[in-house]
């Protein structure tokens, strides 16, 4: 059985469209006067690519900068570009790699819901481009992947994709434990994992209510920030504290940024005496 998505299906364009028709005052994309149709701003995939006498207005603000010309852009403006890339991936080959076509073909045969890219972004870093939630949680999830024999990890792509860094959002499954059972209801679940993290999946033991005493669900995870060892539910006046177990965190350092080990194992650490006095403190 398929697992349940968490979000609505969403495509490159629907992204910009949302961001246009949320923000319906002074929003950044209101101000681009004269844009190219949504469809081929968000996927950028207009087969034309000439832009002499398109009515364009330029993303960012020229100024000076040390005397030279300067692009000055907003964040707005760069959320604004990477929106429609949020079901974007990063497969990070450490052990070698295959030719490109083998990553492509493996995924053409599962038969994703809305098509994917794979472009190269160096020699280890390949950037996987999804636009359906469903599949996006269905590469993620997996973690590593095989091509020939050559493992491919997969990283969170964000806007600042640093290449010497590996991100240290993941997903993680938790489990709830004690919820009613009539709580087992796909949109209150999702909320529930929203105070954790982004929602990405729900078992199917929880979505059958196989189980109604641990609601076991997948969640978007900052492991470097404070985990959340339960979750508040408020019914008229009477709060109640639901206890969340984490399975299975991989350890993640802060010092070199990359996962597998932890600050007190890490190389990188031997050059920085000052992170070793305070891992001992």
């Amino acid at each position: 059985m398929e697992p349940s998505p968490v979000a609505d299906h969403q495509g490159p364009a629907a992204v910009v469209n949302k961001i246009t028709s949320e923000n319906q005052t002074s929003s950044y994309a209101e101000k681009l006067k004269g844009n190219p149709r949504p469809t081929e701003l968000a996927a950028h995939v207009a087969k034309k690519a000439f832009v002499h006498g398109v009515d364009t207005k330029l993303i960012g603000t020229s100024t000076i900068l040390n005397g030279r010309k300067t692009i000055f852009l907003s964040k707005e403006e760069d959320d604004f570009m990477a929106s429609p890339y949020q079901y974007s991936l990063v497969g990070k080959f450490s052990h070698g790699y295959p030719t490109m076509r083998r990553p492509g073909a493996k995924f053409a045969a599962l038969g994703f819901n809305s098509g994917f890219k794979i472009g190269v972004l160096d020699h280890k870093h390949v950037w996987i481009r999804l636009f359906d939630p469903n599949d996006y949680a269905r590469v993620w999830m997996k973690q590593t992947w095989y091509f020939d024999g050559f493992p491919m990890r997969v990283l969170k792509w964000t806007s600042d994709f640093n290449p010497n860094e590996e991100s240290p959002i993941m997903p993680i499954w938790i489990k709830v434990l004690g919820l009613r059972p009539h709580w087992f209801h796909r949109q209150f679940l999702c909320h529930v994992a929203s105070l954790i993290g982004k929602p990405l999946k729900l078992d199917e033991a929880t979505t059958e209510i196989d189980n109604p005493v641990v609601a076991r669900m997948c969640v978007e995870v900052n492991v470097l920030e404070k985990l959340h060892l339960d979750v508040p539910i408020q019914i008229d006046s009477k709060t109640r504290f639901f206890k969340v177990q984490y399975e299975g965190i991989p350890e993640y350092c802060r010092i070199c940024r990359h996962r597998g080990h932890s600050v007190a194992a890490c190389f990188a650490q031997k050059d920085n005496p000052e992170d070793e006095e305070h891992t001992k403190e």
